[in-house]
């Protein structure tokens, strides 16, 4: 046994003991029960360790006749929701999917809906996230989980960085009448507007600038380092050229050699001025993006 799984289990230990202290004084604990398993697993979700909860509320449903109770739609999405807070987010769209496959008219559904879209954007798949926000809206009966799951969807814009589109829908979510969401989405919308105009750099600026004279598109981004090499190089292998064919005439080999790499690194420069422009404001945009806060609000 590893010291990993030394750990885990002195964990689980130290949690049953604690839960164990817990509930002894409260009845005679027959910790085989379904109830009882019920129990410890909302105990260790209450402290933070889903996954183990996600385990015990399994359990549960196995000790409850394979799940029939009457409150297994409502422990199955709890058991979605662990695997979601505990980071297994493929884990938690599968078991979401199942319960709306099961149960597509329960009252869970619409919050199974918004945990499958929280659950794409928290593994980076924004326009995953979007698209199936977008499909199910329809199906999402409950007003403030409408409103939450459109939110996520302007969200899901913003990180795609297409600032008008994500702008659009926080406007319309300023008249909500959830004052969450509408409080929300007033700082959203300002912030989509403020993406709309960050600095940035034109690629085609930057291409012709190094056109009329290589290594100014470069500079134009910042990149003075980079903007002053391809001068040197360009204008070296510019001169060699001219003193070659100025030396020997058309037919002169040092004038076509350094006139062919003078050629290819003045495309060159002229391109790097683009992609230069173009990481530039990826750069500005990934930047801005990390001093957004977003809060799921379940």
């Amino acid at each position: 046994m590893n010291s990993i799984q030394i750990r885990g289990s002195v964990l689980v230990i130290l949690l049953s003991t604690a839960f164990l202290s817990v509930v002894a004084s409260e009845e005679p604990f027959d910790y085989y029960i379904p109830e009882s398993v019920r129990k410890f697993a909302d105990f260790l979700y209450a402290e933070g360790d889903y996954l183990r909860a996600a385990g015990e509320y399994q359990r549960y449903l196995f000790y409850s006749s394979g799940g029939k109770r009457a409150d297994s739609e409502q422990i199955r999405y709890k058991i979605g929701l662990c695997y979601r807070l505990g980071g297994k987010t493929e884990q938690a769209i599968h078991t979401f999917e199942a319960l709306l496959q099961a149960h597509p008219e329960n009252t869970l559904a619409s919050s199974a809906i918004y945990q499958i879209g929280a659950s794409y954007f928290l593994m980076e798949q924004f326009e995953q996230s979007a698209q199936f926000l977008r499909e199910t809206l329809p199906q999402i009966a409950e007003a403030q989980q409408l409103a939450e799951a459109q939110q996520l969807i302007g969200l899901s814009y913003l990180m795609q960085k297409q600032w008008s589109e994500a702008g659009k829908i926080f406007k319309a979510l300023q008249e909500s009448d959830i004052t969450e969401v509408k409080e929300r989405a007033t700082g959203y919308h300002t912030y989509a507007e403020r993406g709309a105009h960050l600095p940035t750099r034109s690629p085609f600026l930057a291409g012709v600038l190094s056109t009329i004279l290589p290594g100014a598109g470069r500079l134009y981004t910042g990149r003075l380092a980079d903007a002053l090499n391809s001068l040197l190089i360009v204008g070296v292998m510019g001169w060699r050229a001219y003193d070659g064919f100025s030396s020997d005439g058309i037919s002169s080999t040092k004038g076509w050699t350094f006139g062919t790499i003078g050629g290819i690194f003045y495309l060159g420069n002229i391109y790097g001025s683009v992609v230069s422009a173009r990481v530039y404001n990826r750069h500005v945009e990934n930047e801005f993006l990390t001093t957004l806060s977003i809060e799921f609000p379940y």
